[in-house]
């Protein structure tokens, strides 16, 4: 389901763009709450399977997660005409995993059955999976890893200066990264944009419109940072907040980017839907 084409927050000021475009995602989440919380859920446990595979686990998540976010893109561009509006009467078991398990499922995948579109959407995985190795890579050179162990480092006797001077190399390299996958899935797989293209346009949006952009993604980067640091004390504690917190912004963040998406590039109705 699209977002209402005038209410996209395509002018005013910076908090106000990014207002509109945090109200429009909750709109679209609170139509389809099943869906959307279905589909943050079935990532979630997703990821936690993938990760229990070794070395291997998480590279693979970072591979699939553009296809599976084209899936999601996709279908709320082209919402499937038998999809139902609102959720059926939960009266049995079977319903209850149809709406929230099955459906969900179907939504993150459904981008696979589009031939057209699914060679964009894998390789632009690829892409992705090779610039945040690249990053990981330097931050392992630097700071021996994430943000977190740069900083367990530091505070356990490391080089401060070599430390700090690596951690802010890598939090520019993971604000640059950001800058260019945040809009490069919808531009690939919507504006027909070719991988590199898609991250080239999406860097070039998000410096163009940093500061609505960076009030959006804002509250939801704390979250993530609260996650993080969750799961450096405790992996339980950061599976709690995952969970939970996780669970319930994950899905508005992706309609919140989506709506914005929506206003920075509003579709070309001469350009064939298929």
């Amino acid at each position: 389901m699209s977002a209402p084409a005038d209410d996209n927050g395509t002018t005013g000021s910076g908090p106000a763009q990014a207002g509109t475009w945090i109200a429009c995602g909750q709109r679209l989440v609170r139509q389809q709450p099943s869906l959307w919380y279905g589909m943050a859920a079935v990532y979630i446990v997703l990821g936690f399977l993938l990760t229990l595979i070794p070395f291997m686990g998480h590279l693979l998540l970072i591979l699939i997660t553009p296809m599976l976010l084209a899936g999601v893109i996709w279908g709320r561009a082209h919402p499937n005409p038998a999809e139902p509006e609102s959720a059926p009467p939960l009266s049995s078991a079977q319903a209850l995993l149809q709406t929230w398990v099955a459906q969900p499922t179907q939504e993150l995948l459904r981008i696979f059955s589009h031939e057209g579109r699914l060679f964009g959407a894998v390789l632009l995985g690829i892409v992705t999976l090779g610039l945040v190795m690249a990053v990981k890579i330097v931050g392992y050179l630097l700071i021996g890893g994430s943000m977190i162990s740069g900083l367990t480092a530091d505070l356990a006797g490391g080089t401060p200066f070599i430390t700090f001077a690596g951690m802010v190399l890598v939090a520019g390299l993971s604000v640059l990264l950001g800058m260019a996958l945040l809009y490069s899935v919808p531009l690939t797989v919507l504006g027909n944009r070719q991988p590199l293209d898609a991250i080239a346009e999406s860097f070039s949006a998000c410096r163009e419109h940093a500061r609505p952009l960076l009030i959006l993604v804002a509250p939801f980067f704390l979250v993530y940072v609260v996650i993080l640091v969750a799961f450096a004390n405790s992996h339980w504690l950061g599976y709690l907040l995952t969970v939970s917190i996780g669970l319930l912004a994950l899905p508005l963040f992706i309609a919140a980017v989506y709506c914005s998406y929506l206003a920075l590039f509003p579709p070309d109705p001469s350009s064939p839907r298929r």
